[in-house]
C-alpha cells in the first residue's frame, strides 16, 4: 500500500497543477493577510476585532478556514483524479492483476493523494508567513510569529476537512469512473454549505449547530466565542469543546465514507462491464466466413454548412440530457427558491413581488450556477470525443476541422439562453406563488435575454 503511495505522491508532485494550486493558495493567504495588516488602504479585513493581530491564533485559523474552504473544488480534483485517471489512461487491469487486495490499491491511492493535499494547503501558512515579512505592514497588527499557531489550524481544520471530503470525492471517482460528477460535487457541497450556514445561523442550540457543519467553521466559532481579545491574540487552537466533537464526528464520516467505498469497490467489475456492453457474446470466430462487404455510403461533403444545424442539436442535446446538468439546474433552481423568501420586504415593510424585484433575483442567485455550467460543460463539449475514445473516427471524418468546434461554441451558446427561459418561468412562478400576477414578460426579456445573456 505504501509503495502505491509513495509512487501516487512522486508522480503528483511532478505535475504542473499541483504547484499551480501551491501558488495559487500562497497568494490568496498572502493577500489575505496583507490586506488585514493594512497594507492595502482601500482593503478591510479584521477578524472581528481591530485589536486582534493578522498572524495570531485566531487570526490564522480563521484564515485558514476560509481559505481551506475555497480549496473545496481543489481537493476534489486531487483526491477524485487519483483513481479516475487509471481508467482514463486504462491502466487498470495492470493494478487489478497484481497481487494486492483492493484495500492495497484503493488506501495506496488515497494517502498519496492525501499527501499531495496537505503540501498543496501548506501554502496557506507558507502565505500567511511570508506576509507579516512585507514592508508596510501595519506593525500594530502584527504580533510575534510562532509555528504552532502556524500548525495547528492544518491539523485541526485543513486536515479533517480533506479527510472528509478527500474521502467521499475519491469514493465517488472510484464507483462513477468519471471526474464530472466529482466537479459538480464539490459545486453542490459549497453551495449547500452556503445554506446551511444560514439555516444554522438561528439555532439556538450552539452545540447542535457547531456539530451540523461539516467544515468546522462554526464550531470554532462557538470554541473562540468568549475569548477575550488577550486570549485570540496568545491562545492556540486546540481540539476542545465543540471542536473536539466536529472533528470527530465528520472524520468518522469520512471514513465510514471510505470504508463502504471498500466494501463495494470490485476488481472485476470492469470485466463485467465489458460482459454486459457486449451482451455476453462470445468472441468471433476467426473460421466462420467472411461477411459480405457492406458499399461505401455516399457522404456529400462540399457544403459542410448544411451538417451545422445538425451537429449543434446533436451537442446540444448530449448536454442537456446528462444527469449531472440536470442535477446543477435543480440545485440553482432551489437555491433561488430559497433566496426567495428573504425578500418582499423594504424597512420591515411587506412589498409585492413586482417584476424588476424578481429579475434581480433570479438573475443574481443563479449567476454563479450559470458560471460553473458554462465551465464544466465547455470542457466537457471540448473532451467529449476524447473521454469516449472516438477522436480518432471523428478526426478522420472528411468534414473540415472548424466544424465540430464552431458546433459545439453555439451548442454552448443556446445553454444559457435555454437557462435564461427557465429562469423567466421560475421567476413567474414565484410571482404567483406570492399572489401576484403582473409579470411584465418584456421587463424579463430585456433582463435575462437581453443584458444577461450578452455577457454569458
Amino acid at each position: 500500500m505504501f509503495t502505491i503511495a509513495g509512487f501516487e505522491f512522486r508522480t503528483r508532485l511532478k505535475l504542473l497543477s499541483t504547484w499551480v494550486y501551491f501558488a495559487v493558495f500562497f497568494a490568496l493567504a498572502m493577500l489575505w493577510i496583507a490586506a488585514a495588516g493594512g497594507l492595502f488602504k482601500d482593503a478591510s479585513i479584521s477578524f472581528g476585532s481591530g485589536k486582534v493581530f493578522v498572524n495570531s491564533p485566531f487570526g490564522l485559523a480563521i484564515t485558514t478556514s476560509v481559505l481551506g474552504l475555497l480549496g473545496t473544488t481543489v481537493m476534489a480534483a486531487i483526491m477524485g483524479r487519483a483513481v479516475q485517471q487509471d481508467f482514463e489512461y486504462r491502466t487498470q487491469t495492470f493494478f487489478f492483476t497484481a497481487p494486492i487486495v483492493k484495500a492495497q490499491y484503493l488506501g495506496g491511492r488515497f494517502i498519496g493523494a492525501l499527501g499531495v493535499v496537505i503540501v498543496v494547503f501548506s501554502s496557506i501558512a507558507l502565505g500567511a508567513f511570508c506576509a507579516t515579512l512585507l514592508p508596510g505592514m501595519d506593525v500594530e497588527r502584527l504580533g510575534a510569529n510562532r509555528w504552532a499557531a502556524y500548525l495547528m489550524p492544518l491539523l485541526f481544520v485543513l486536515l479533517p476537512n480533506a479527510l472528509l471530503i478527500g474521502g467521499v470525492f475519491f469514493s465517488v471517482a472510484a464507483m462513477t469512473r468519471k471526474m464530472l460528477p466529482v466537479y459538480v460535487g464539490s459545486v453542490l457541497v459549497l453551495i449547500g454549505w452556503l445554506l446551511s450556514r444560514q439555516l444554522i445561523s438561528d439555532l439556538d442550540n450552539k452545540l447542535l449547530a457547531a456539530l451540523i457543519d461539516p467544515f468546522g467553521s462554526r464550531a470554532l466559532s462557538v470554541l473562540t466565542e468568549y475569548w477575550t481579545i488577550a486570549e485570540r491574540n496568545t491562545r492556540l487552537i486546540t481540539l476542545e469543546g465543540a471542536l473536539l466533537w466536529n472533528r470527530l464526528l465528520w472524520v468518522g464520516v469520512g471514513l465510514l465514507v471510505c470504508g463502504a467505498c471498500v466494501w463495494r469497490f470490485s476488481f472485476a467489475a470492469a470485466a463485467q462491464e465489458r460482459v454486459a456492453k457486449t451482451g455476453g457474446r462470445a468472441p468471433a470466430d476467426d473460421s466462420a466466413p467472411a461477411a459480405t462487404p457492406i458499399p461505401a455510403a455516399a457522404l456529400d461533403t462540399s457544403r459542410p454548412v448544411r451538417l451545422l444545424p445538425h451537429l449543434i442539436w446533436l451537442n446540444l442535446r448530449e448536454t442537456v440530457k446528462n444527469i449531472y446538468f440536470g442535477v446543477l439546474v435543480l440545485a440553482g433552481v432551489l437555491f433561488m427558491i430559497f433566496a426567495s423568501t428573504t425578500t418582499g420586504s423594504t424597512f420591515g415593510t411587506n412589498t409585492w413581488p413586482v417584476t424588476f424585484q424578481i429579475t434581480e433575483l433570479v438573475s443574481g442567485s443563479f449567476a454563479a450556477f450559470m458560471l460553473v455550467i458554462i465551465t464544466f460543460y465547455g470542457g466537457a463539449l471540448v473532451w467529449r470525443e476524447r473521454e469516449t475514445r472516438l477522436d480518432q473516427i471523428v478526426d478522420a471524418a472528411p468534414t473540415p476541422t472548424w466544424l465540430p468546434l464552431v458546433a459545439k461554441l453555439l451548442a454552448l451558446m443556446v445553454v444559457p439562453l435555454l437557462l435564461q427561459v427557465l429562469l423567466m418561468l421560475c421567476g413567474m412562478g414565484l410571482q404567483a406563488a406570492k399572489g401576484y400576477f403582473r409579470f411584465e414578460p418584456w421587463v424579463y426579456v430585456q433582463q435575462l435575454c437581453g443584458i444577461d445573456l450578452l455577457s454569458y
